[in-house]
């Protein structure tokens, strides 16, 4: 999946491993980072005011976080990512399979940020109940596709969130731009996109090994968001600064928001 012009020395997404990157990032604190953007993401979710009849995660991996964050604000849930080795990885807690993956402590962040921080077991036991109910699909797809989950998906969500994924397709940005297109084009009239992305970063660490990423800078994102039909005056992009994350690769993270134009 590393685009023919990614630097030397990076690796391709066959050896990718899900546990690894589990491993590496999800599994043992919330880290500052994440809790800046699942944060962002809430807050971007209830500003909306109403709850999203379809909500995509597109590039899940295999983490749940986002989907638990968003299955208060929408009645359906799809999961997409190009990796079948971490939609395996969703799907057993999904399923409630005996699994090595807890996500309990992001659910309990998450229950924070919205008014509860001393949740007992059983609300987190609800919300993660809630989060298995509201996700209906898992796909496969590739956001180099013009159509990522087919025609019939364009215009199709409410709304869309995407969290380091589309800047890690390539090196390149102009796959990184065109792949926001792809994606966005899945976005209703008047929906609205959650995008995080690693801040001006060209490569970031999973286990032993150097993943591409596309350099995603803030006037980058907000120029593609314009060219994905989002309107100007909703679009935000903030940049959260994590330099302890420099041995990974990155040192900030580029969160943005906005709502497509609405259907004449």
């Amino acid at each position: 999946m590393v685009d023919s012009r990614s630097p030397g020395g990076l690796a391709d997404y066959s050896t990718w491993r899900a546990r690894d990157y589990f491993e590496t990032y999800y599994s043992e604190v919330v880290l500052p980072d994440e809790q800046a953007v699942l944060a962002y993401q809430i807050e971007v979710m209830r500003r909306a005011g109403t709850r999203f009849g379809r909500a995509l995660e597109y590039g899940c991996g295999p983490t749940l976080h986002r989907a638990i964050a968003a299955s208060a604000y929408a009645f359906r849930i799809d999961m997409a990512d190009w990796l079948a080795d971490n939609l395996v990885f969703a799907r057993e807690w999904l399923r409630a399979d005996p699994v090595e993956s807890d996500w309990s402590r992001f659910t309990r962040f998450i229950l924070a940020c919205e008014g509860l921080p001393e949740a007992d077991r059983a609300r987190v036991i609800r919300r993660e109940s809630q989060t298995r109910k509201c996700v209906r699909g898992l796909y496969v797809s590739d956001a180099r596709w013009h159509d990522p989950l087919g025609e019939e998906r364009r215009g199709y969500y409410d709304l869309i969130v995407s969290g380091f994924c589309l800047d890690a397709v390539s090196s390149d940005r102009g796959v990184w731009r065109a792949c926001m297109q792809n994606v966005l084009s899945m976005l209703a009239p008047g929906g609205t996109a959650v995008i995080h992305a690693l801040h001006d970063c060209t490569a970031y660490k999973v286990g032993e090994k150097m993943f591409p990423g596309a350099g995603v800078t803030v006037d980058a994102m907000a120029e593609s968001l314009l060219e994905c039909d989002m309107a100007r005056a909703s679009i935000d992009v903030q940049v959260i600064p994590c330099p302890a994350n420099s041995v990974y690769g990155y040192s900030g993270i580029l969160t943005a928001s906005a709502r497509k134009h609405a259907a004449p």
